[in-house]
């Protein structure tokens, strides 16, 4: 177009209240490459960008691509990781570092993440998967080990291990062993992983983040007693090493609040293979647990080996019945330390109820 074209053309537009744009005006025949960390050497000829591309927009705002550049070049970046659907705004950035004369940074494009349920990318639309870190605080997840779970989403250390502190990560870290492919979250893995830091923090550690999801579930009150909050604490501490995350706690330690729930059809069957076995176990025992000045686990395992020998009965066929008759599960935790936990009254109730109901 001639001068006076682009002049006319210019006029019409305003005159139809139409607000200008602002364009780069990509150079002809040039080629932008760079040794990317993560993809090795990349390259793109001018021509693929697409023309002349907006770096205002009719409302004065500057595009990203641009308003990238000159922030981060105000910050001093010197590196630029991001995720690999980056790539082709790479080329128009380094033409706006090459208009002001500035130094470009070290790009590297890493791989995106996807969800391994749908084998789509992670985006803010996915709803089957929680999105937002306050998400997983919310559910007792513990700082160290979702830092620990994202350094390893499309990176890997030397070696097998996975858990390490952060200092680790940062002493060990390789922009080398970022993966080209795709990153897969993995809420099984974060699940592992977070389950991991559960069993070697401390019992205070849990505790606390436990406290939120037991206060929410009205499992104790905010302002309990010291002795309530002892003993709530021990029941944390004995499930500790059973929960992926704090509220998963919330179902181990209801039936110690509530009461159990009833007895599932396998754990009849168990009780009622040798009815007079079980039986003899129940009474002898529910004895014991009767004439206990002090009931602690220490006096509970005493209690279920004065029952073997008296009764000649070991094994499964000792240990199961108490099991299910006090807590209604076939497996879980120490049993003497669960019997302690649900108090001399209860286990006389529920030895009492199993007792009436097999006779």
């Amino acid at each position: 177009m001639t001068a006076d074209e682009i002049a006319a053309a210019q006029a019409e537009a305003e005159a139809k209240g139409i607000e200008p744009v602002v364009r780069f005006r990509v150079p002809k025949d040039k080629t932008y490459e760079w040794d990317d960390l993560v993809k090795g050497h990349l390259s793109f000829d001018s021509a693929s960008v697409g023309g002349d591309w907006v770096i205002q927009k009719r409302d004065g705002m500057p595009t990203y691509n641009f308003a990238v550049v000159v922030d981060d070049h105000m910050m001093q970046i010197s590196h630029v990781f991001r995720g690999d659907d980056h790539v082709s705004n790479t080329p128009k950035q380094m033409m706006i570092y090459d208009a002001f004369g500035w130094d470009i940074p070290q790009f590297g494009h890493m791989s995106l993440i996807i969800n391994t349920e749908t084998g789509k990318k992670l985006s803010k639309r996915d709803e089957s998967i929680l999105q937002f870190i306050e998400q997983y605080r919310d559910l007792g997840y513990l700082p160290e080990a979702l830092v620990n779970f994202i350094v390893l989403l499309g990176w890997s250390p030397e070696g097998e291990d996975e858990i390490f502190s952060l200092k680790e990560f940062v002493k060990m870290y390789d922009e080398k062993r970022l993966s080209k492919s795709p990153a897969a979250f993995d809420r099984g893995k974060l699940r592992w992983i977070n389950n991991q830091y559960m069993k070697e923090s401390s019992a205070d550690e849990v505790f606390n983040a436990a406290m939120p999801q037991l206060i929410q579930a009205g499992l104790i009150e905010k302002h309990a007693n010291p002795l309530e909050m002892e003993w709530m604490r021990r029941l944390v501490e004995l499930f500790k090493r059973e929960i992926s995350y704090a509220q998963e706690i919330v179902e181990y330690v209801r039936p110690f609040v509530d009461g159990p729930a009833e007895i599932d059809d396998a754990a009849k069957e168990e009780m009622t293979k040798d009815v007079e076995s079980t039986l003899t176990v129940l009474k002898a025992f529910r004895d014991k647990v009767a004439t206990m000045d002090f009931m602690d686990a220490t006096n509970v395992l005493a209690a279920i080996k004065a029952v073997q020998k008296e009764t000649k009965i070991k094994g499964r066929s000792l240990w199961m019945p108490i099991r299910i008759a006090v807590t209604h599960e076939s497996h879980g935790p120490e049993l003497p330390e669960s019997i302690e936990l649900f108090g001399q009254a209860k286990t006389l109730d529920h030895l009492d109820q199993m007792i009436d109901q097999l006779s």
